[in-house]
């Protein structure tokens, strides 16, 4: 059987029909392209003629993933694929990670405060806070490794794999902590970090994922929010954020006041939260 086509507002042809099924299984005719042959009354969509019908029926079915079973429930903690889902839960992730640095800073500057170190010039040295969160990431590490999470990843219902599902190696993991600290986070340098972040932010929309998984072949995916997790994240916030203003508070007043004398009352009323000096 012969076949007339019209493409891009032309007519050509005869084409031989083994072609013709040739191009539909490769895919470079369009469903609805009209076509003609003898015994057609007029020139027809090519999906509707039915010596191809089947065939586009087969490749339809093909790209489309079947049904789950009637009655299947979703259990909890099924991941959902970002890449999949066209989605990177970019403020999930941001939450997550800015939980366990928070966390992590009170604990490192309760240890300077009980150290007797000087807490207001530790604040101070940029040498100093430049090597502040190495050690959070070297733990971030193992815990990636490990359990594929972290605190605040658990609580935001995050987790970290391979592409193929598999937990990184810990030399994977190294390897993806070291990107985070230096592109991600900017070392926590308060004038680095924020480029960094925002750098970050708009790589991730454009490709998909962030630099450190994209060129380490990792996947982050996502289980429902619990409000109880969401509950915990909320109050270890608040609770780290306390604690840091309880070390910090009184050399912060001390560098504004010096500024703006008229600043003082306004501290006051917070001095009952304060550590007492060491």
């Amino acid at each position: 059987m012969e076949i007339w086509r019209i493409a891009g507002g032309k007519r050509s042809g005869p084409f031989p029909d083994y072609e013709v099924r040739g191009w539909i299984e490769k895919g470079e005719i369009e469903p609805d392209e009209r076509v003609w042959h003898e015994g057609l009354e007029e020139w027809t969509r090519i999906d509707q003629v039915g010596i191809y019908r089947e065939l586009f029926e087969k490749k339809a079915e093909m790209a489309t993933p079947p049904p789950l079973p009637k009655g299947s429930p979703t259990p909890e903690g099924n991941p959902l694929d970002d890449q999949v889902k066209g989605r990177v839960y970019l403020m999930r992730r941001f939450w997550a990670r800015w939980m366990d640095l928070f966390v992590y800073g009170s604990l490192w500057w309760l240890a300077l405060y009980f150290g007797g170190r000087d807490v207001g010039a530790a604040s101070l040295n940029p040498w100093l806070m430049l090597v502040m969160y190495i050690p959070w990431f070297v733990l971030e590490a193992w815990l990636i490794h490990r359990f594929g999470t972290t605190p605040g990843k658990w609580l935001m219902g995050l987790s970290v794999s391979n592409d193929d599902g598999s937990l990184l190696s810990l030399k994977q993991s190294i390897w993806r902590s070291l990107r985070v600290l230096v592109t991600g986070i900017g070392f926590g340098w308060r004038w680095l970090s924020p480029l960094c972040q925002t750098m970050s932010w708009f790589t991730a929309r454009r490709i998909g994922k962030p630099v450190w998984d994209f060129l380490g072949g990792h996947k982050v995916t996502a289980t429902e929010l619990n409000p109880f997790k969401l509950m915990a994240l909320i109050f270890g916030y608040l609770a780290a954020m306390m604690l840091q203003f309880s070390i910090l508070g009184p050399y912060v007043e001390k560098m504004v006041v010096e500024q703006n004398p008229e600043m003082a009352e306004f501290y006051e009323p917070w001095h009952q939260f304060y550590l007492p000096k060491r």
